[in-house]
């Protein structure tokens, strides 16, 4: 997904809000914690583990399954999607923010995060691929960090390595070391019902 679309896919939020959460005001800086690392799961094990496979990504995140996605209403499924084919799907969790994903039929994939903080998404992303469900399988590397009206964002390269690489071979016919286009967009506590965005994409090559 394209750098403008993560852009559309918050100004959408903004206009369209998940549901809020039930019962007690939780602690904040815990609530926006906790959903930062859960999304960084759904990205980690569902949408890079899978990336360029829609079926695989419809399978680990089926309704039902190990991590408790729900279908999401057609008000919201139509227009994150757009004329792009694929689903969107919700994740709630006590204590945590909704986490919803946005996949493609063509295997791009974006997690949103009804609640984040920029530095817990930056520490749970990094360790994922240095000690979590991707060590030993690639390198994170920030091309750029900016700002754009309040929101904070940030492009990455996840340059994938052994394990993870000789698994993208597979899928892509031979090209798993290209680097796959890693995006995060954090807004700004209260901006926006989704505060973060994680977006990933096939390597330029996949396409």
């Amino acid at each position: 997904m394209r750098l403008r679309s993560v852009l559309a896919l918050l100004a959408l939020l903004s206009a369209s809000p998940l549901p809020s959460l039930a019962g007690p005001v939780p602690d904040q800086a815990a609530l926006r914690d906790q959903t930062s690392r859960l999304a960084i799961a759904v990205l980690g094990e569902i949408c890079l583990l899978n990336i360029g496979d829609a079926n695989g990504i419809a399978t680990a995140a089926a309704p039902g399954g190990e991590f408790g996605f729900i279908e999401a209403p057609a008000d919201l499924t139509a227009p994150l999607l757009g004329d792009r084919g694929g689903y969107v799907r919700v994740l709630r969790r006590p204590g945590m923010g909704a986490v919803t994903l946005v996949a493609s039929k063509d295997g791009d994939c974006s997690v949103m995060a009804e609640y984040a903080d920029a530095a817990a998404i930056r520490t749970h992303l990094l360790s994922m691929v240095e000690r979590g469900g991707l060590r030993n399988g690639g390198s994170l590397v920030v091309l750029d960090t900016r700002e754009d009206n309040g929101v904070r964002l940030t492009d990455y390269a996840l340059n994938p390595q052994g394990w993870f690489a000789e698994l993208l071979a597979k899928r892509f016919n031979g090209e798993g070391a290209a680097p796959l286009p890693l995006v995060t967009a954090i807004a700004p506590p209260g901006r926006a019902a989704s505060e973060a965005i994680l977006s990933v994409r096939r390597p330029p090559t996949a396409h």
